[in-house]
């Protein structure tokens, strides 16, 4: 009888770990990047990007990252304050928050479908895309492999674009969004 029990402990020892990366990651931002593309009057696309943005996985595979929603560079800063106070609302909604708890095997070199939840503008919305993860100088990279379409409408932003598209006068603004996005994690210390 003893030896059953010790055995249903290293049982549950080892499905407890097996949901562990054993390991925590923190996010480099500068070695990532989270950008988009805007298309204007059908025919003009533009690269946004955030420059400021923090994450980690923790050993228990938990990926959070937080994107600070005033960090969005257009190049034309009046547009940046536009995009601010009109589409994002950052002064109620200031950052958007992507996260999920990764399987095992989603960290390991390779090309993987991951599901994930990314919370904005007061709306959540799971998704899911390709990410491709290798290791480049005992870092962690996690990168879409195929692009990641998103639409306004799921996260409530299309009264946001109407108005963006009346102030600066355009025949149309997209309302889906090609985003892309680069991610380097080191292991925490």
């Amino acid at each position: 009888m003893p030896k059953l029990i010790v055995f249903a402990v290293f049982l549950v020892l080892t499905a407890c770990q097996s949901h562990k990366t054993s390991q925590s990651w923190e996010l480099k931002p500068e070695f990532s990047s989270i950008s988009l593309i805007s298309t204007k009057n059908n025919r003009v696309s533009e690269i946004f990007d955030f420059s400021l943005f923090k994450g980690s996985i923790n050993a228990s595979g938990y990926l959070s990252i937080e994107i600070d929603l005033n960090s969005l560079k257009t190049n034309i800063p009046i547009r940046n304050q536009r995009i601010q106070k009109h589409l994002f609302e950052t002064s109620i909604f200031p950052t958007a928050n992507i996260h999920t708890q990764l399987k095992k095997d989603d960290l390991s070199n390779g090309v993987h479908t991951i599901q994930f939840d990314i919370d904005m503008h007061g709306v959540s919305s799971m998704m899911h895309a390709e990410f491709m993860v290798f290791e480049q100088h005992g870092n962690k990279v996690i990168t879409l492999h195929k692009p990641l379409i998103i639409q306004v409408k799921d996260f409530g932003l299309e009264n946001g674009i109407k108005t963006l598209k009346n102030i600066a006068k355009l025949q149309s603004i997209n309302f889906t969004v090609p985003v892309n996005i680069v991610l380097t994690f080191n292991k925490s210390k």
